[in-house]
């Protein structure tokens, strides 16, 4: 009777293990952070603010999100996950489309377009440690998402120069195309004079 409810407690046992091994993966959310809370207080507290695009530094302490409504860069600080802390923003030259992160810099996309038909865009450089744009890259052009090779040796960032949706109801071709522009890297810094564009016409 012991060695037949051993093998049963086993057998469940077994089961359970098999069941827990294959089960679905589980988002179970820690802790929220409003964006607000990173306004400055010499900043209207309602100004408009809204996080897009997310990267973190390398040891996974520090978040980075672009902020276009406040044409800013945030930081959080999350050295405690259950706790994040603001850690302020970077003011930029426009509306910051792209963040990517390498050795303690963050490379963000920068749209700086006067029209639809006159687009500009800039890659910032901002050293994280002093918070500071250390940095600035003029692309050519109206700059949608960047890159970072593995190596951390190169970055490319795609131009959108994106399209009119008003006008002939969004139809394209329009003017100017856009197109990929690429950089090298050094500790995480641009050299904007090796920047190399690639034409992706014809491209679907």
């Amino acid at each position: 009777m012991q060695k037949s409810l051993t093998l049963k407690a086993l057998a469940a046992a077994l089961l359970a293990s098999t069941g827990l091994a294959h089960a679905d993966p589980v988002f179970n959310r820690i802790a929220t952070f409003p964006v607000s809370a990173n306004i400055p207080k010499d900043m209207d507290a309602k100004s408009e603010s809204s996080a897009e695009i997310i990267a973190a530094s390398a040891d996974g302490m520090l978040l980075v999100y672009t902020d276009s409504p406040l044409q800013a860069l945030g930081l959080i600080d999350i050295s405690d996950p259950r706790a994040p802390q603001p850690g302020g923003i970077i003011k930029l030259d426009g509306e910051p489309t792209s963040v990517a992160v390498n050795n303690g810099k963050a490379l963000v996309a920068v749209n700086t377009s006067a029209s639809y038909t006159q687009p500009s865009g800039l890659l910032a450089v901002v050293e994280l440690a002093s918070k500071s744009i250390i940095a600035r890259c003029d692309l050519g052009g109206q700059p949608d998402s960047i890159a970072i090779s593995p190596d951390g040796s190169i970055a490319a960032i795609a131009i959108e120069n994106e399209r009119d949706e008003d006008l002939n109801n969004g139809e394209i071709p329009q003017l100017p195309a856009g197109n990929v522009v690429i950089f090298s890297l050094q500790e995480g810094v641009a050299d904007c004079a090796s920047m190399i564009t690639a034409d992706v016409s014809g491209l679907a």
